[in-house]
């Protein structure tokens, strides 16, 4: 606070009496009094004007004060503009060498003041993660410097003053202008993957837009590597009813009916971000029983309980020539990927059949009533064909001898008119 008391006496005190040394802002009208608080707000553009003794390269001591007091406005990490700097010494060509010296004198106290070879700032920089939403980190720039000796002779009027009254011949003018481009660059950030992408498997699709597995938005640091993801398929059903197990739960019963393993060289740990979203897409190959069936798509999700699978936000999509089951997903869910749905005590029995041994093929544990029971999801008739119950034959994924193509229509993949939430 008294570093900008003595900031805006400077200022005041330059703008009212037309003081050569000083900190000033440019401007075409004199500045009142009243409106130099707000002026002097993390200014656009402000100036420090020295004068030296006659002969002299040195600044002054008595200077002091008001190279901190620049100092301590364009260098403080809290101050959001981001300055380059521009010195300039006025004279004449038989003076050019003590211009050029007093030139680095003022150079050299900016460097002194960050223990550099060159001036260096450091500053809060606002960005935008998709791992913690909005925060900020401290970067470190050298702050660009323009150094010119300029031959009053050879300069229009306009040129020879600030503010159109303080003559700048014999002086040093060190101007400060916000330009966050020059400084730290464009900034763009970092974007994982760096377009919309689409992986596919043979029945699966993983749907990714721009930075949905990462992305920071004006951030200049490194970008990690690119990502890369596979789909490992585990949608025979088959395959599945033989080896049958339930989606893990305690407390739910959640029958899966197959599964896909997503794996990614990039992952997020449990509780390690704050702000992700549901924005990668997985979508499965449907029939209409399925759909019927209000199959839900499940993930593991994390809880101050532990870990637990939970239904994504699950959407039947009609656009293109198959109908595709879609669940909604973020980077911490990269894992197994279940096709499942969650039924009651009471409905067991209308998807299984009893077993009479937990080592039966395909037997399961399920409590009901309080009570430990087994269960298979098939049988096998006579022919030595696979029978299910209808509900659960209803879920499967059984065609046979027809041919299928799963490629989808032209359009928006992420936005198709005849998306339907299943509940």
């Amino acid at each position: 606070m008294n570093r900008l008391i003595i900031i805006l006496f400077l200022a005041l005190a330059a703008g009212a009496w037309g003081q050569s040394s000083g900190l000033h802002i440019p401007s075409e009208k004199p500045i009142k009094p009243k409106d130099l608080p707000r002026a002097w707000t993390n200014p656009e553009v402000f100036c420090l004007l020295l004068h030296f003794d006659e002969g002299d390269s040195s600044y002054r001591v008595g200077d002091l004060d008001l190279l901190d007091s620049a100092y301590d406005v364009a260098f403080s990490r809290d101050n959001p503009r981001l300055y380059t700097m521009s010195i300039e010494a006025y004279g004449h060509p038989y003076d050019s060498s003590l211009m050029q010296s007093r030139i680095e004198s003022v150079y050299r106290y900016f460097t002194m003041r960050g223990h550099e070879i060159v001036p260096v700032r450091y500053a809060y920089n606002p960005i935008h993660c998709s791992c913690h939403g909005d925060t900020v980190e401290l970067i470190r720039f050298e702050v660009p410097t323009d150094k010119q000796v300029y031959d009053c002779a050879d300069l229009p009027d306009s040129r020879k003053f600030l503010n159109k009254d303080i003559a700048l011949e014999g002086t040093v003018l060190v101007t400060f202008r916000h330009n966050p481009i020059e400084c730290i660059g464009g900034s763009s950030g970092c974007f994982i993957p760096a377009q919309d992408s689409n992986i596919r498997a043979y029945y699966t699709q993983l749907i990714l837009k721009k930075g949905s597995v990462y992305s920071v938005l004006n951030t200049r640091d490194e970008c990690p590597p690119p990502v890369t993801i596979t789909i490992d398929e585990h949608l025979d059903y088959r395959q599945m009813v033989e080896k049958y197990f339930l989606v893990p739960h305690r407390r739910n019963i959640i029958l899966p009916i197959g599964y896909v393993v997503l794996h990614s060289s990039f992952n997020r740990k449990p509780d390690e971000c704050t702000a992700l979203t549901d924005s990668i897409f997985v979508r499965f190959p449907v029939t209409e029983e399925q759909i019927e069936s209000r199959l839900k798509v499940y993930a593991k999700k994390y809880t101050p309980k532990g870990m637990e699978y939970k239904p994504l936000a699950t959407k039947k999509i009609k656009g293109g020539p198959v109908l595709m089951l879609q669940g909604a997903l973020n980077p911490s869910q990269f894992d197994t990927i279940f096709i499942a749905k969650r039924i009651t005590e009471d409905e067991v029995s209308k998807y299984l059949y009893p077993a009479d041994s937990p080592t039966e093929q395909g037997a399961v544990t399920i409590v009901v009533k309080g009570e430990e029971r087994y269960f298979k999801p098939f049988r096998v008739n006579s022919k030595g064909e696979y029978e299910f119950k209808k509900p659960f034959r209803n879920m499967l994924r059984i065609i046979e001898d027809e041919e299928e193509s799963l490629e989808q229509e032209g359009g928006n993949p992420f936005i198709n008119d005849g998306d339907e939430e299943i509940d």
